[in-house]
């Protein structure tokens, strides 16, 4: 391979490409061969590990104290368990396996194999805290902080550090240098980390009946900052190769390179019964005017089958030149087969209060976690040259390579009660806020990067390449909580704030961000930026759900208590394939003769992509969950307020996405230089569906009605709930920015192309329901107001956002730019949204009802696409130049979208106003919007332009609205206004709409 590059048009019959590297590894340990001499060095630490037997830590510990003293603290205590089949490691103070220092090198080698055909296995059990049974006497006053103490369980299948070090003034890399880590787990060799604990926190059990010797009032209790964590890996390394000195000649190849094996099971698993506070003794004395607080405690539990870091990095404050026929290479191949299983379960997250007649005290549940993260193989890598002078011929290059096949990779987060429990609650202060339930689940992941920077560079490439394949295997995200808030047989008195709690869950079967990037200071000349990602999923279903019973307060009775439920978030995601994929070149005083190329292909041949938030009796689409309750379950409400505002939620499901960047920029661009983008998406067939369903309001239990009287007043306003599905989407970007000028002495050819392809079906449903009981008509309820709700969806299945922009500060010449966008769709399309506010006429309530500005919105399309050409010259844009976009779609698919908006109202003897409502379904087969926008000053030559869009519809396209906008009250009713209120159906074939401007600035 030359290291010459006359013209990067040359570079563009480049094979594709090389990707994936990253971080260098260790930076602390004794070196396992280190050199200082004085002459050639030839070393090579090498390192073969094989475990086969069964490798076991347990640890069963009790950190606690059993009796209530005055002031107890429980703080700063591990519980710790560590399991490892092989381990190769950096002593103390080292700072790599190999370091050479000043001197010539002979082939330094750095070679680690390992191999787990064992189990490997740790487990870690028991309490810590505060373990109180019998609990007697005066404790008024008394404290106990249960406070940053860890239990935690770890196994690890392999684990290197196989790192290279050089340094010296002039560094002569005349022979090759090799890092090279080999890790392997076979089928028998499950891995595997359990944490079980009983308790964290403190538990009081008060004993001695209700004599008023046994006063339990002002207590301080809290429990902060504990951590139960379970980590499992199968193979884990750090590999790379790290130069630095004055100056650096490459007269060989380098290279870090890893390869890792999984197949056999993989398991993290951490619990907890109690991470918290219980207080019990019933019936025995109440506590009262007390302050407990539950917060920043995280459960956590991680599985992984392969995860590396592997980094080729030369520093030098001079000059890099590097010989033709050589390349500095990080390369990647992973492969894992076997189950990854990570599973995060607490009980009781925050405190339960057992005792009777407790009043007067102040409960804190906030900025708790409990998460949990699966991945099947996971990679960093990175090559990259850093130089002060100049790079000259470099030939950089980042190859990863990931295949997934196991049965499974599932992260599931779990709670049953996160907030507070009472038996009874009489004027209490109680805060649920910023706890976060969260579940991951990735089948591949890759950061892939490949950089050079320095004053000038030339004749250099860099190229990253990306392949992740799917082979099979389902890849499960799940967060949940059985109830967020609080749980009372009675509030009386009490204020409540539910607030800023998150659930979220992600699974994606493969993901990369890609990226190729050259900078200088002064110039760029005959180099190239190449950027290559494919991503292949034969088969397996990729799921996210997220679900609750109840986000708020459930009581039997609420009487003159105030309770917010405000700014919580729930969120599921689902994607079968992502990638982040950017080719930059970019130089302050020029790029001549050089380009940039990003090629994304992504084929989807199988499997289902699901999104869900909804109730937790089903977290599937099919068959359908129950909806997720948001507000209060009761039999009776009296006096007081319920607020419910500022919630959101979404579901997404996503078959295939890219964001794709190309970007040439500096003072001038000159010669043959180009920028070329490819996107490339196909769906064989899989369906993309997404769910949401909600209900905002009061409920009654066991499916009763809840009875409103004494003026209790509901607020229902600003919450948003949506549904997204997609079988395709692609962002891309492609540009060429000069200071001032473009295109001198050659032809420069700007491609943008993306291709699009659905055959499966893609569904998106919302469901909202608001205040869907009915009160009771002899009792006298409050105001009632409904206000700024939208339920959304939106299913399309290809979606494209293309972007090409040229801009000269003077003038344009020899410009060859296109856009071409194309997309096809043969499935069907469907897209669901409705709200259903205030139940039915039948719902006849006291006070003032307000139903106004709540939306209802559906959108459903085959094919849509946003395409713009942006030319513009300061003075000129000659006549050699030539600008064109081109638009072609094909939908043969239904496209059917359905919204119902129901807004009724019964008053008795007060006012009712239901105005402003919006119901709108939009169905388009082909959706095109095209612009193209060439300008320079007057009189000057203008390109020849042109802009085409073919748009073939033939499937049945269908927009459905239905609502109801009923107000009726008695005679004594003050006043009704039904007003503003709109419904829309828009169902259009083929719509597009294009604009061409040739002009003047």
């Amino acid at each position: 391979m030359s290291h010459k590059h006359p013209t990067f048009l040359r570079r563009a019959r480049l094979a594709p490409l090389a990707a994936a590297a990253a971080l260098i590894a260790a930076t602390s340990g004794v070196a396992l061969a280190q050199s200082n001499q004085s002459g050639p060095v030839s070393v090579l630490p090498t390192a073969d590990q094989t475990s086969s037997g069964p490798v076991n830590a347990q640890n069963t510990s009790n950190v606690q104290y059993t009796s209530f003293p005055n002031n107890g603290v429980v703080n700063g205590n591990g519980v710790d368990a560590l399991a490892i089949g092989n381990q190769h490691r950096l002593d103390t103070n080292a700072a790599a396996a190999l370091t050479i220092n000043n001197q010539p090198l002979m082939q330094p080698t750095v070679d680690i194999a390992q191999q787990v055909s064992g189990t490997v296995s740790s487990t870690t059990s028991g309490l810590i805290g505060v373990n109180a049974a019998n609990v007697a006497g005066n404790h008024d006053g008394d404290t106990a902080s249960v406070s940053n103490n860890e239990a935690s369980a770890a196994a690890t299948g392999s684990t290197a550090v196989g790192t290279l070090r050089i340094t010296g003034t002039a560094v002569d890399m005349s022979t090759p240098a090799t890092a090279a880590v080999t890790q392997g787990q076979a089928a028998t060799g499950t891995v595997s980390a359990i944490t079980s604990m009983v308790q964290v926190g403190i538990r009081l059990n008060q004993t001695g009946g209700v004599n008023p010797a046994n006063a339990m009032d002002n207590l301080g209790l809290s429990v902060s900052g504990n951590q139960v964590e379970a980590s499992a890996q199968a193979n884990t390394t750090q590999a790379g190769i790290q130069v630095q000195a004055s100056s650096v000649n490459v007269g060989a190849d380098a290279n870090s390179s890893v390869d890792q094996v999984a197949e056999g099971a993989v398991l993290g698993v951490s619990s907890a019964g109690l991470l918290g506070i219980r207080v019990q003794g019933t019936p025995n004395r109440a506590m009262t005017d007390s302050t407990l607080g539950v917060s920043s405690n995280q459960v956590q539990a991680s599985a992984g089958g392969n995860q590396q870091t592997s980094a080729l990095q030369i520093t030098a404050s001079g000059d890099v030149v590097q010989a033709p026929g050589t390349a500095l290479a990080t390369t990647a191949n992973q492969a894992n087969g076997g189950l990854v299983l990570a599973a995060s379960a607490v009980t009781t997250l925050g405190i339960d209060n057992q005792k009777t007649g407790s009043a007067n005290n102040s409960y804190s549940v906030a900025g708790n976690s409990v998460s949990a993260q699966a991945d099947g193989n996971s990679g960093s890598n990175r090559t990259a040259v850093a130089a002060a002078g100049s790079i000259s011929g470099a030939v950089l290059e980042t190859t990863n390579s990931q295949t997934q096949s196991g049965p499974v990779v599932a992260a599931g987060a779990q709670v049953g009660s996160l907030g507070v429990q009472t038996l009874d609650s009489s004027n209490d202060t109680m805060s649920v806020s910023g706890n976060l339930v969260q579940a991951q689940a990735q089948g591949s992941s890759a950061i892939n990067q490949t950089r050079a920077g320095a004053s000038n560079i030339e004749g250099s490439l860099a190229t990253t390449a990306n392949t992740q394949v799917h082979a099979g295997g389902a890849v499960v995200a799940g967060a949940s909580a059985t109830r967020i808030g609080s749980s009372s047989t009675s509030l009386s008195g009490t204020s409540l704030t539910v607030s800023g709690n998150q659930l979220s869950a992600e699974a994606t079967a493969a993901s990369a961000t890609n990226d190729a990037q050259l900078g200088a200071d002064n110039a760029v000349t005959q180099s190239g930026a190449v950027v290559g990602n494919t991503q292949s999923h034969a088969m397996g279903d990729v799921e996210a759900s997220t679900g609750s019973n109840l986000v708020g307060a459930a009581t039997t009775s609420a009487s003159n208590a105030t309770l917010v439920v405000s700014g919580n978030q729930f969120n599921a995601t689902a994607a079968s394939q992502k990638a982040d994929n950017l080719a930059r070149v970019n130089a302050t005083n020029g790029v001549a003769d050089s380009g940039a190329v990003v090629t994304n292909v992504q084929d989807h041949q199988a499997g289902n992509v699901s999104a869900t938030v909804a109730g937790l009796t089903s977290l599937s689409p099919s068959p359908t969950p129950v909806p997720m309750l948001i507000g209060l379950r009761a039999d009776t409400a009296s006096g007081s307020s319920l607020t419910i505002t500022g919630n959101q939620g979404a579901s997404d499901a996503i078959v295939n996405q890219a964001s794709n960047q190309v970007s040439l920029a500096g003072s001038r661009i000159d010669g043959s230089s180009a920028a070329f983008l490819y996107n490339a998406q196909n769906v064989q067939s899989g369906n993309a569906e997404s769910l949401t369903r909600i209900n905002l309001g009061v409920a009654g239990n066991n499916l009763a009605p809840t009875t409103r009287a004494d003026g209790h007043e509901l607020v229902v306003s600003n919450n948003q709930f949506s549904a997204n599905a997609s079988q395709n989407q692609a962002v891309n970007s492609l540009e060429m920015d000069a200071v001032s000028t473009l295109g001198t002495g050659g032809l420069q050819p700007v491609l943008l192309g993306s291709v699009q392809n659905a055959a499966g079906n893609t569904s998106a449903t919302t469901e909202m329901q608001i205040l869907s009981g009915s009160s009771v008509a002899s009792d006298a309820s409050g105001n009632t107001t409904i206000t700024g709700n939208q339920a959304s969806s939106l299913a399309r299945a290809n979606v494209a956002n293309n972007q090409l922009t040229l801009a000269a500060g003077t003038q344009a010449s020899d410009q060859f730019a296109l856009l071409v966008n194309a997309q096809g769709n043969t499935g069907a399309v469907s897209s669901t949204a409705s709200l259903l506010a205030g139940g039915t006429a039948a719902n006849r309530l006291d006070g003032d009802i307000t139903t106004t500005g709540n939306q209802a919105l559906a959108v459903a399309a085959g094919n849509t696409s946003l395409n713009s050409v942006q030319v513009a010259a300061g003075t000129a844009l000659n006549s050699g130049s030539v600008v064109g976009l081109l638009n072609a779609q094909a939908n043969s698919g239904a496209v059917v979208a359905t919204a119902s908006l129901n807004a009724n109202g019964f008053t008795r003897g007060s006012s009712l106003n239901l105005s402003g409502n919006t119901a709108s379904a939009t169905a388009v087969g082909n959706n095109a919007e095209n612009v193209v926008n060439v300008s320079a000053l007057p009189g000057q030559q203008m390109a020849s332009a042109a802009l085409t869009s073919n748009q073939v519809n033939s499937g049945n396209v269908s927009a459905v609205v239905s609502g109801s906008y009923s107000a009726s009250g008695t005679a004594s009713t003050s006043g009704i206004n039904v007003s503003g209120n709109r419904s829309s159906a828009v169902a259009i074939g083929n719509r597009a709409t294009s604009s061409m401007t040739l002009g003047v600035q």
